[in-house]
């Protein structure tokens, strides 16, 4: 049973998410309307609603969030509500530099992506070529991460389908939906995605409360549960982790491009920040039930072993007889393959808009206003998107050599892109002759913490020493921060009058 829901949910999510490409496709007339580049576009977030929902379904993937979450718990239990209010705090930053943000955009006669913001406050058209390549090669490997981790629940789900054949259907429909409809369709999915996991996070307790009732009773179940999973004892690498998991999540939706790309695309101040709040307290909301569902599953499986402890659980789900476990499992499979697709289409996007404007444009020269109701511009633009889908998808295979867990792709991916906050922070806070002083150190700053980010978790992982890769955005953001301190007063930059 488990193999056939698995096709039909996922069956479900192509048809849905395909259409909502091929409908938005239809109305796309130029690259404005496939990236959030102006107003009154196609490509938009048209309301707070749209904008606390998207912004929420960012923070929450397959890979990095629901099944890290089952992979980590029997390590770290209810210690990881830790990146429950993290992920919150994170949000609070956003919203309270929102206003800041939206002035600053309004200086410019479209909508900046952050490179080029970054490269126009500082003056450093390096530093604009620099953050977009450091961003999109974050974003590729994030995509391919969540290629990866797809196809292989794919295959452990429904056995003896070649991997590669999952990779290739995946990445097509990720790739498809998201060349025709573009931003407005990753908005979209974004709404999407949020409904099929809050049939998630309903159904799996269901059939938890199902199973206890079936096999004892919550006491006699409760006691094969490792007793460190509820318990905030002190364990290896503790430490390292909390430490690791507050410097990804609380600075860097702040440098994420793909939530620049929703402030750029909103119509009105007032559907940012209204929206923040709404995502702040959305993001608690599920976050603290994935949190829940992973420290509970042990009641359902006692001691996985080297199994995953998310498919032992819907094993055993899918044998549960009758409608009801048919219908569980199909709402689950759809919430998960949910959060994929939409957490695909949201890299894929941010890629795309990232080396069209930031690289491609910019070396060719040409003004926005004289690109943006060309249709060969937009099928230029498709056309990145799609090599970037490609490009990744050579990343899973690497990826999948060397070795990396789920948990330690999530700190070399994001805790080498923390290296862009101080850069950013310093934009929004300092007037643009302080940071054009700086403009050499930012370019090197960011290019370091990027290096030393991904160069300490790849040492980390290949040494087997687990805590230098939870330590991985610490030394990035460090380094970033350091160096960027070091051009803020070599530059003359806390003077804000100038020299004689």
């Amino acid at each position: 049973m488990v193999g056939g829901v698995t096709v039909a949910a996922l069956g479900v999510s192509f048809v849905m998410y395909l259409g909502v490409g091929y409908i938005l496709g239809r109305k796309t007339r130029g690259i404005a309307d496939l990236l959030p580049l102006g107003f009154g576009r196609q490509a938009r977030v048209a309301s707070s609603g749209e904008f606390s929902a998207s912004t929420v379904a960012t923070t929450i993937s397959l890979a990095t969030v629901v099944l890290a979450f089952f992979e980590m718990a029997e390590s770290f239990g209810v210690w990881l509500f830790w990146t429950v209010v993290t992920t919150s705090l994170g949000l609070c930053v956003v919203r309270l530099f929102a206003r800041r943000i939206w002035k600053r955009m309004e200086a410019y006669d479209h909508r900046p992506t952050l490179h080029e913001f970054l490269g126009t406050e500082y003056n450093s058209e390096a530093l604009s070529y620099v953050s977009a390549a450091c961003t999109s090669m974050g974003f590729l490997a994030a995509f391919a991460v969540e290629l990866t981790v797809g196809s292989k629940f794919f295959g452990w789900l429904v056995p003896g389908i070649p991997t590669w054949i999952v990779v290739l259907v995946l990445s097509v429909v990720s790739f498809v939906y998201t060349a025709m409809g573009g931003f407005r369709a990753v908005i979209i999915t974004d709404r999407i995605q949020m409904v099929s996991i809050w049939l998630l996070l309903l159904a799996m307790p269901v059939f938890y409360l199902l199973h206890i009732a079936g096999h004892g009773g919550l006491t006699e179940n409760f006691s094969k549960v490792p007793t460190e999973v509820w318990s905030f004892s002190v364990r290896d690498g503790l430490w390292s982790f909390m430490l690791g998991i507050v410097i990804i999540n609380v600075p860097t939706f702040l440098s994420d491009m793909s939530v620049w790309q929703r402030i750029a695309g909103a119509q009105k101040d007032q559907t940012v920040t209204g929206g923040l709040w709404a995502s702040v307290i959305g993001s608690a909301i599920t976050w603290t039930a994935f949190v829940l569902l992973a420290c509970s599953a042990f009641l359902i499986v006692p001691q996985p072993g080297n199994r995953l402890l998310l498919v032992c659980v819907l094993e055993a789900i899918g044998q549960y007889d009758g409608f009801m476990g048919g219908l569980i499992l199909f709402c689950i499979v759809l919430g998960l393959y949910g959060a994929m697709l939409s957490t695909a289409s949201t890299q894929l996007i941010a890629v795309s808009h990232s080396l069209y404007e930031d690289l491609f444009c910019r070396r060719r020269g040409r003004a926005l206003k004289d690109r943006i109701r060309s249709i060969r511009e937009l099928r230029i633009s498709r056309t990145i998107l799609v090599g970037s889908a490609l490009i990744s998808m050579v990343l899973v295979l690497t990826l999948s050599r060397v070795g990396f867990s789920i948990a330690d792709l999530v700190f070399a991916i994001y805790g080498a892109q923390v290296g862009l906050c101080p850069l950013a922070i310093c934009a929004l806070l300092l007037d643009r002759r302080q940071l054009k002083g700086m403009s050499d150190w930012a370019a090197s700053a960011l290019t370091a913490g990027f290096v030393i980010g991904w160069g300490s978790a790849l040492f980390g992982r290949l040494m087997n020493h687990t805590q230098m890769v939870y330590l991985a955005p610490a030394f990035s953001l460090l380094t970033s921060a350091g160096l960027l301190g070091i051009g803020f007063f070599v530059s003359g930059g806390i003077r804000k009058d100038p020299k004689p």
